[in-house]
């Protein structure tokens, strides 16, 4: 008895010490693992379209048009962004009047009340924290675009790979398990990524519908980067408020309008966030909210913007994993809002689902 409670006391000091040695290995290897983990994300999510298109075409054909399919789809959600974008900056062009005559009024405030503003003169802008942020923007676009091309290897090669990853799978001591568990990975994956475009859509709908209504310019855009953004979780919503409430308090030049903006973007969002996505995910992807924010912000701080993006498919692919098994059933357990995300009962339904298929 001794002897197994002393094992039981030095086994959490090494499953800590183990978590906290692969955050840092995944931090460390960022430029390999962040597009490995990508490419597995966008497989899991692709897989149903390979399928699909082998039962009509030879399988060379259908590897060629998944890959189109995938490009075709990243190359469209980055152009919306840019899209997105570039209308913001050619907006705020129109109003340079407006913001010269806001920046010198708060010099002239922060003059009169003695606040000390960095680097600020009425007579001239410095531009040393300008170019400072040009250099990062461009080391920041640099490093993407060799994230994203590595992904894109890791993607390919992993798409040739996926059948016989599966059959490898089943081979080894518990295969069967995480051979049930990958599937349910990758269909949880997949309504996750479902039910975040719909609410995406709808989101970035509303919020054209309301900046047309209350005549803030840009509507389009404000739908777009809503519609964008609200595929990060939690964080993607706040950040959607922030640029058309600045831009109305530019377009009006009063407090009200902004007011107004805030309000009525704030409501879409906690409207949309909390409760249209929960009750079509349903339980099944239910994670604690506390657990959403967490994830977002320790995959964020690991892999940076892209690891907030999938950070609570991640979580979700985690939880899913961990349910499977009873020795870890009590970290899906802790990861869902309900106790019912998953678990051995769970396993022998589905195992019993296979057999009689």
């Amino acid at each position: 008895m001794q002897a197994r409670n002393s094992a039981s006391l030095l086994r959490w000091p090494l499953v800590l010490l183990g978590a906290v040695l692969v955050v840092f290995t995944l931090q460390w290897t960022r430029p390999v693992s962040l597009p490995l983990a990508l490419a597995i994300f966008i497989i899991a999510l692709a897989w149903p379209v390979q399928l699909w298109l082998e039962r009509r075409l030879p399988r060379w054909a259908a590897y060629i048009g998944t890959c189109l399919c995938v490009l075709a789809f990243l190359a469209a959600f980055v152009a919306l962004l840019w899209s997105g974008v570039n209308l913001v900056g050619q907006g705020v062009a129109q109003y340079r009047d407006s913001l010269d005559r806001s920046w010198f009024d708060l010099l002239r405030w922060a003059r009169r009340n003695g606040v000390a503003l960095p680097n600020a003169q009425i007579e001239e802008i410095d531009v040393a924290p300008l170019l400072s942020v040009l250099r990062v923007t461009l080391e920041e676009l640099y490093s993407a675009v060799g994230v994203l091309g590595l992904t894109l290897v890791f993607l390919l090669l992993g798409l040739v790979e996926a059948r016989s990853f599966a059959t490898k799978l089943r081979r080894l001591p518990n295969g069967a398990k995480l051979r049930l568990a990958a599937d349910e990975i990758g269909q949880k994956f997949r309504r996750y990524m479902a039910v975040r475009t719909f609410v995406s859509i709808v989101t970035g709908v509303l919020t054209w519908a309301f900046a047309l209504i209350i005549g803030l310019e840009l509507a389009l855009t404000w739908g777009m980067i809503a519609f964008v953004l609200n595929y990060i979780p939690f964080v993607g919503s706040i950040l959607a408020i922030v640029p058309p409430v600045l831009f109305a308090a530019v377009q009006s030049g009063d407090w009200s309008f902004p007011i107004l903006t805030f309000v009525g973007m704030t409501a879409i969002q906690v409207t949309m966030g909390n409760y249209v996505d929960p009750r079509l995910e349903g339980r099944a992807l239910a994670l604690s909210p506390l657990v959403v924010v967490v994830s977002i912000f320790f995959w964020g701080l690991v892999w940076g913007v892209p690891g907030a993006f999938i950070g609570v498919p991640l979580t979700i692919g985690l939880a899913t994993a961990c349910s499977r098994f009873e020795s870890t059933e009590w970290l899906a357990l802790l990861l869902g809002n309900s106790p019912a995300f998953g678990g051995a009962e769970d396993l022998r339904r589905l195992e019993e689902k296979k057999v009689a298929e």
